[in-house]
């Protein structure tokens, strides 16, 4: 009994100090992510796999139908790992490391089973904002186009700035009376 205390203790410590991983912070890249990992576990089409709901945080739920039956995966995505655990079957667990890419904010997942066909990695990526759409289109144009375009404007401003000169010498030019005698 006295071994049974210890062992019950030393396991609440542990539990204690062990820290929960970090969620990710792009939820539409998480429930990507997690449709196609379960679908890469399960060998199946990315479409068959059906996204459910939130349970929690990091947490999701995906339904899809699987050994004659509609079958239930929970998906936990953290910062470093993905976490898959079938609702019914408690044996298709699963903890798949991946890789995320601050610049493209875009997870990467290199899993693959061996009665799957498909090997290729996993690739999700979050929405862009309205000013990091504008920023890629800016940069995906060719550098001739972008120089053409500085120029532009640079003739512009001087063109603009002239006007302004021209008007105000104009100004001062008409102000001015000559000496009558």
């Amino acid at each position: 009994m006295r071994h049974v205390l210890k062992l019950i203790l030393s396991l609440v410590i542990a539990f204690s100090f062990a820290l929960p991983a970090k969620a990710s912070e792009y939820m539409d890249m998480d429930i990507s992510l997690g449709r196609k990992v379960v679908a890469r576990i399960l060998c199946k089409e990315e479409g068959e796999v059906n996204y459910v709901s939130r349970v929690r945080e990091n947490v999701y739920l995906f339904s899809v139908f699987y050994a004659n039956k509609e079958a239930r995966f929970f998906v936990g995505v953290y910062t470093d790992m993905i976490r898959v655990q079938g609702k019914d079957f408690q044996t298709t667990t699963r903890t798949i490391p991946y890789v995320f890419d601050e610049t493209a904010k875009c997870g990467i997942v290199d899993y693959s089973i061996p009665d799957c066909p498909s090997t290729e990695q996993l690739v999700s990526c979050s929405e862009k904002t309205i000013e990091e759409q504008l920023d890629e289109k800016f940069w995906d144009r060719p550098i001739p186009d972008l120089l053409d375009e500085d120029l532009r404007k640079a003739l512009e401003a001087d063109r603009a700035e002239q006007e302004a000169n021209g008007e105000q010498g104009a100004e001062e030019v008409q102000g001015e009376q000559p000496a009558q005698q």
